[in-house]
């Protein structure tokens, strides 16, 4: 990106605005915007605080809801049609998590005061670059040396993430892939807080060297990937999940657009430092808070 990204993501949002009769395609949108799909979905929610696939749902919905109140005789399935939902069950679901509303409810009454507080924010949407994060993080810019993987990845509902690493630490017990010799990585797709369930992407991943990549095969749950060479700009970080997900925000958002990187495409990845020991401080109403160790990895020209 040799621009600011409000000016990228502008054109893309404009392109998407005249195309909401055809099927969503991320990889359109990040061509428009001249950056890498891997990074899209996490830029767009660290600046607009709202996934993509939210953002084109509501918008979809939106329209529709004008469809119907002023259709009385419009069938769903025609609606679904026009615009490119996958079928009339999904446009149902869409709109009714979206609006509040069931697309039958809505036609045969409809609740404008709550369209129009659902349609405020979209009349004002513009990307958070001027509001700095509450926190900064020193940046470092190192080379990261190639690293092979072996990784499960996880797509779908974020609450069913711990079950996807139960099972890829069960498999790394198997190969005596222990993290005291084996490092440990995620690489990161879009955020599990804003992404609709189906879409959410994170890969469990753990390092290889010669002699264990020998001993590990591709299979239906593991795949082999690896971490090219090159620059990073890198976060050491110590703390909960909630200021994880902001040092990456802080990344993409103030860091990145400050120092006007072009990203390579390549995922956000994070090298787990604490994989095997626990590591935990009393919050003030006495539970435990776990505090991780992670390197946040940038990859970028």
């Amino acid at each position: 990106m040799s621009h600011r990204l409000d000016q990228a993501f502008e054109r893309a949002l404009a392109y998407l605005d005249q195309h909401l009769n055809e099927p969503f395609d991320l990889q359109v949108l990040a061509e428009i915007a001249h950056i890498p799909r891997c990074h899209f979905d996490l830029l767009f929610t660290a600046l607009y605080h709202m996934s993509i696939d939210a953002y084109v749902e509501l918008l979809k919905s939106l329209e529709a809801a004008h469809l119907l109140g002023f259709g009385k005789q419009v069938s769903l399935a025609t609606i679904a049609a026009k615009l490119a939902y996958r079928n009339e069950q999904h446009f149902i679901e869409s709109f009714t998590r979206s609006i509040g509303q069931s697309p039958e409810s809505f036609q045969q009454a409809p609740d404008w005061g709550n369209f129009f507080a659902k349609q405020q924010p979209l009349k004002s949407f513009q990307a958070d670059v001027s509001q700095q994060s509450e926190q900064s993080y020193s940046v470092d810019i190192v080379s990261f040396d190639a690293q092979s993987l072996a990784v499960m990845e996880h797509h779908g509902d974020p609450a069913l993430l711990p079950q996807t690493i139960a099972r890829f630490i069960e498999w790394r017990r198997q190969f005596a892939l222990s993290p005291t010799n084996c490092r440990t990585f995620n690489l990161l797709y879009s955020s599990p807080e804003l992404s609709a369930k189906t879409q959410y992407r994170i890969d469990i991943g753990v390092s290889l060297n010669a002699e264990t990549q020998a001993l590990v095969s591709e299979s239906s749950q593991i795949m082999l990937k690896s971490i090219p060479q090159g620059r990073c700009a890198m976060i050491k970080y110590s703390g909960d999940d909630i200021g994880l997900t902001a040092a990456i925000d802080y990344l993409y958002r103030d860091w990145v657009n400050a120092n006007d990187v072009t990203l390579r495409n390549y995922p956000l990845f994070l090298e787990r430092l604490d994989i095997g020991r626990s590591t935990s401080v009393e919050k003030q109403s006495g539970s435990p808070l776990n505090i991780q160790q992670v390197l946040i990895y940038l990859p970028i020209i």
